[in-house]
C-alpha cells in the first residue's frame, strides 16, 4: 500500500527500521493507531483528521513538499529534518488509450474547470485535497517519474506481495 512504501522510504532515508503490520485498509490502521495498538502511522489527513481534531491522535509531520492547509501548525517531514520523503497521495482521471487528442484536451479542460469551480474547489479543500489539474502531458510525466520512484524504494527494500 502507498502507507507501507511511504513507510519504507522513510526508513531508508532515516536510516531505521520498524515492523510493518500489514492491514486490509485504512480503517483497522486507523483503528489501531487509537487504540494504541501501533505507535505510529503514515495516513491520508482526510481519514485521521477528525482524530487529529479531537485530541485522539497527534500530527508529527506531513509528507508533502509544504504544510498541508487543514494542519497549517505541523511541519513537513523536509522541515523536520527528514529530507527525500516528500510523498502525495493523488487521484487522477484516465480515459481510454487511443482517445482522440481534440477530446482528451477538451476533457482535460473542463475537468480542471470543474475542479476549480469555487464551490466544487472549497469542499474538496475541506477535505485535505490539493487541486492541481495539470495536463495530461504533465500528469504523465509526473506519473512516470513516481512509478521510477516507487519500483527503485520495492526493489531496493525488497518488497515482496505475500
Amino acid at each position: 500500500s502507498s502507507d507501507h512504501l511511504t513507510a519504507e522510504l522513510f526508513w531508508a532515508q532515516t536510516g531505521t527500521e520498524a515492523v510493518h503490520v500489514p492491514y486490509k485498509g485504512g480503517a483497522p490502521a486507523i483503528t489501531d493507531l487509537l487504540g494504541a495498538v501501533v505507535d505510529a502511522s503514515f495516513q491520508n489527513i482526510n481519514a485521521v483528521q477528525q482524530h487529529i481534531a479531537a485530541g485522539k491522535l497527534r500530527a508529527l509531520a506531513v509528507t508533502g513538499s509544504k504544510r498541508a492547509a487543514l494542519l497549517p501548525q505541523v511541519p513537513t517531514l523536509d522541515e523536520s529534518g527528514v529530507k527525500g520523503v516528500d510523498v502525495y497521495s493523488w487521484q487522477a482521471v484516465a480515459a481510454p488509450k487511443g482517445l482522440p487528442a481534440d477530446v482528451k484536451a477538451k476533457l482535460a479542460t473542463n475537468i480542471a474547470a470543474v475542479l476549480n469551480e469555487p464551490a466544487v474547489k472549497s469542499k474538496l479543500v475541506e477535505q485535505g485535497f490539493e487541486i492541481v489539474a495539470n495536463s495530461p502531458e504533465q500528469f504523465a510525466r509526473f506519473q512516470a517519474t513516481e512509478f521510477a520512484r516507487w519500483k527503485g524504494v520495492i526493489e531496493s527494500r525488497k518488497i515482496t506481495a505475500d
